[in-house]
């Protein structure tokens, strides 16, 4: 076993016999090959981290979008806003607000461009740097059973659906994502709230 290091440590290049043979070489070793793992685990902490605070950010505007949308006077038998309701105007326009006060980028979104996707539905699509797609969905008028007074009844409710494509600055697959291109990778975040309608 002996002879046989002997043998390794002679064929192998100076450096590498130095390093091997000292104290102080093999921690210049251990570094050099715990450091890298440290700082990927390190950054994709960062990064996971940073996911998460986002999509409690869309929860966050999908909820203020609904929260203003019930409050609103329901108008949506008579658009009045640019084609759609004003009360489907007033959630885009707090959902929007919510993630510009988050300093999420909304991909260039406006209340200007929502248009119907169905009798009581509407959306709004804007196609985002990263190749992925931002959308908001409101439904005015999203039926939920209710069977809390032993007779089943339909409660109309406002549904806010916001789905959002978040960047990674580290993509798994293929090393740093940042490096050659800052939108290699990213992921849907999508989060739906319901909220029954005051009018």
């Amino acid at each position: 076993m002996r002879l046989r290091k002997k043998y390794q440590l002679k064929n192998a290049p100076a450096a590498i016999r130095y390093l091997a043979s000292s104290q102080r070489g093999a921690e210049i070793l251990e570094i050099a090959i715990t450091l890298p793992i440290f700082l990927l685990m390190i950054i994709g902490i960062i990064d996971f981290g940073g996911a998460w605070a986002a999509r409690d950010q869309i929860e966050g505007s999908a909820r203020n979008g609904a929260r203003a949308s019930v409050a609103a006077f329901n108008d949506t038998t008579n658009p009045q806003c640019g084609g759609g309701p004003c009360s489907v105007q007033v959630a885009v326009d707090a959902a929007i607000a919510a993630l510009n006060n988050a300093n999420l980028p909304t991909c260039g979104m406006t209340d200007a461009g929502i248009g119907a996707a169905g009798t009581f539905t509407w959306s709004d699509t804007a196609g985002c740097p990263n190749g992925g797609t931002f959308t908001i969905t409101v439904n005015r008028a999203f039926p939920v059973p209710d069977n809390s007074t032993g007779t089943p009844i339909t409660v109309l409710t406002t549904q806010v659906t916001v789905s959002y494509p978040y960047t990674f600055k580290l993509n798994m697959g293929g090393g740093l994502a940042y490096a050659a291109n800052p939108f290699a990778a990213y992921t849907t975040l999508k989060s739906t709230v319901t909220m029954v309608n005051q009018n």
